[in-house]
């Protein structure tokens, strides 16, 4: 179901795509006629995480943002339950419907880039092709947890982000305190980009809604070495039938290089376009190469 809101932006609009009781806000760039590429946040950004990418588009392609669910102007369900990985799949369902016939491309970050591996592995029939920025194959991640210990340490953060009290804790001294933390030191995000994220944290419960991706999801992290890898993330799980490209900064420190390794076996139809120097807020800090990639790559 597909609605248009009453709020607009400054160069396209706002809709409303409805899974069930769940409301997705959903950003529009570009021409409505136009090649769709939906556009897939991770934690704790909003739908504007990928619009200057999306700008550098719009003018060729039907571009939609949305706030995933538990963000931003969507639905925040309370219960761990409705953030279960089946759930973030038929929201995302949601959109590709919203495409009006047409198969989108799926560009995805962060847990934008898990669920639309996700996505792809379920119902790649549905899509044109996939683009990830900075986000590991959701198996080959889990094997990396299980058999590396450099990985397994980079990731400590989700259990952390699992605990009681995590929420309260990412928000002492409130949204600014967060944003000082995790944001301010970066150049790349202006004043407007602070408002942005400031107002998204201000909502009711959001730290608490965003946190239940983390404890909904399936990754195991176990203590040592030697655990068996749980039967979703064996072999070459999840496999991938599409194109797809891979958008990594090779300087990030919450995934390690070597998660590019074994690719070929989950997803043979992959490319990488690596970028040294780049850290994990990729799509924040050469929005306009990323641009010029994914063009490069949808007109192959």
């Amino acid at each position: 179901m597909l609605r248009r809101a009453e709020s607009t932006v400054a160069d396209g609009g706002l809709i409303r795509v409805c899974n069930g009781d769940i409301e997705l806000a959903v950003e529009t760039l570009g021409r409505p006629d136009a090649p769709p590429i939906i556009f897939l946040h991770g934690f704790p950004e909003h739908r504007g995480a990928w619009r200057k990418v999306a700008q550098h588009l719009a003018e060729d392609y039907r571009c939609l943002l949305p706030d995933l669910r538990g963000y931003g102007e969507s639905s925040r369900p309370a219960s761990v339950e409705a953030y279960r990985i089946d759930a973030l799949i038929g929201d995302v369902d949601a959109l590709v419907s919203a495409c009006g016939g047409r198969k989108p491309m799926f560009a995805g970050h962060d847990w934008g880039g898990a669920l639309a591996w996700w996505y792809a592995a379920a119902h790649g029939d549905r899509l044109d092709r996939l683009v990830i920025a900075n986000a590991p194959h959701p198996a080959i991640f889990q094997q990396r947890l299980i058999d590396d210990p450099e990985q397994r340490a980079a990731s400590g953060y989700i259990d952390r982000l699992r605990a009681p009290g995590a929420a309260d804790a990412l928000m002492e001294g409130g949204p600014k305190g967060l944003w000082d933390r995790m944001f301010a030191a970066n150049p790349v995000f202006d004043e407007a980009a602070r408002a942005e994220y400031l107002s998204a944290w201000s909502r009711p419960e959001a730290m608490d809604r965003m946190l239940n991706w983390y404890r909904a999801s399936p990754f195991v992290l176990p203590e040592t070495d030697g655990a068996p890898v749980p039967e979703w993330a064996e072999g070459t799980a999840m496999h991938v039938d599409l194109p797809v490209l891979i958008l990594w900064g090779m300087a990030d420190r919450v995934f390690l290089p070597h998660l590019l390794d074994g690719l070929d076996t989950v997803a043979p139809g992959n490319r990488i376009a690596r970028f040294a120097d780049i850290g994990h807020a990729i799509i924040h800090e050469i929005p306009a190469q990323l641009a010029d990639a994914i063009k490069e790559f949808a007109e192959s």
